[in-house]
């Protein structure tokens, strides 16, 4: 043949004809990303090309016009080869396709023909090149690692019909060759990829894990004080309300916060002081803001019934544990002279 093929990294795939002794190739092609491998189709008047995350046909005869686009990788194609497949009735009955592989670990089968991928199988690494042997029998693809996976056909058809994939290929990785340890003084040392496994004697810097903020402390950033304190008392939660109500209290804007609640707002805050203001892990703060708001809001209380009853339902609590401290102080005043008696004996 006396026409030759080259692709390079400018984006440009060349033509050349060794019969013409002009210097100048005979046609260039524009593939729009750099050229990563480049051949011809069996008829010789197509060709194909491989870069970027796409493999592309182009008739050579028809002065270099686009025929197909295969953009079925995510990250660049490698190597691209020819091969037949089908089933082992003869030569004939084989049908031409292109296999291609990338930097994304998957390898494609491209039947140019219907503009299609047939089939796609994946691989545990990057794959650098692909080779199809002249009798359409054995492939073998090159890794990123160093392992070569070679593919054989398979002769014994099986009783349950299987895909075209499991018909064809049997994978076996070829054993890889001892490598030479990288040390911190080579190159290569520090273009290793994420998939390195670090050596013993490696110190990690591990990545932070990102806190996650609940809603009321999102809105504490950026000082809206009032939502965040409506977003905690809507969650339930002690623990976060109380927080908050201390952070509010260092930033002197918890009463400011409680005399902007709406009718609604309100109601959810007299809901907790119900709940919780008897609690003595709560009761210093709660208690205290409890008087506050009475003497805040007295004129909307007035103005509400279910206001009304919220504080019912509040003075009903307190009384009620006023009278537990009440029982709990007599029976301290009963428990006290036995116990310095019994500390005498």
């Amino acid at each position: 043949m006396d026409m030759f093929v080259t692709g390079s990294y400018d984006h440009t795939v060349k033509l050349w004809d060794v019969r013409v002794t002009d210097t100048r190739s005979v046609m260039e092609i524009n593939h729009g990303n750099p050229v990563e491998d480049v051949i011809f189709l069996p008829s010789g008047g197509l060709l194909a090309t491989a870069g970027g995350n796409s493999v592309k046909i182009w008739d050579v005869i028809a002065g270099g016009k686009l025929m197909f686009s295969m953009e079925g990788h995510n990250k660049t194609v490698t190597s691209i080869c020819m091969g037949r497949v089908g089933k082992d009735t003869g030569e004939e009955s084989k049908q031409l396709r292109i296999l291609s592989v990338g930097l994304d670990g998957y390898m494609k089968v491209f039947d140019y023909a219907a503009d299609r991928v047939t089939h796609t199988m994946r691989f545990p690494a990057p794959l650098l090149s692909i080779g199809y042997s002249p009798d359409c029998s054995t492939r073998v693809i090159g890794t990123s690692n160093g392992i070569l996976y070679a593919g054989k056909r398979k002769t014994k058809k099986k009783e349950n019909e299987e895909s075209e994939s499991d018909q064809f290929w049997r994978i076996a990785p070829v054993e890889q060759a001892e490598r030479k340890v990288l040390k911190p003084s080579y190159f290569r040392y520090f273009q290793r990829g994420q998939g390195e496994k670090p050596s013993p004697g490696d110190y990690l810097v591990m990545r932070p894990k990102k806190v996650k903020l609940a809603e009321h402390d999102k809105l504490l950033k950026k000082f809206r004080h009032r939502e965040a304190l409506v977003s905690v008392l809507g969650s339930k939660n002690p623990e976060n309300v109380l927080a908050v109500m201390e952070e509010l209290v260092a930033r002197k804007k918890l009463l400011k916060c409680v005399s902007n609640l709406d009718a609604e707002e309100l109601e959810l805050l007299f809901l907790f002081l119900h709940k919780y203001c008897t609690m003595p892990r709560y009761s210093s703060l709660l208690m205290g803001l409890t008087k506050r708001v009475l003497e805040m809001r007295a004129d909307d209380i007035r103005a509400s019934d279910s206001l009304k009853g919220h504080i019912r339902n509040l003075k009903r609590s307190v009384e009620e544990e006023i009278r537990i401290q009440q029982s709990l102080q007599e029976i301290q005043g009963i428990i006290s002279p036995l116990l310095k008696i019994a500390g005498r004996r």
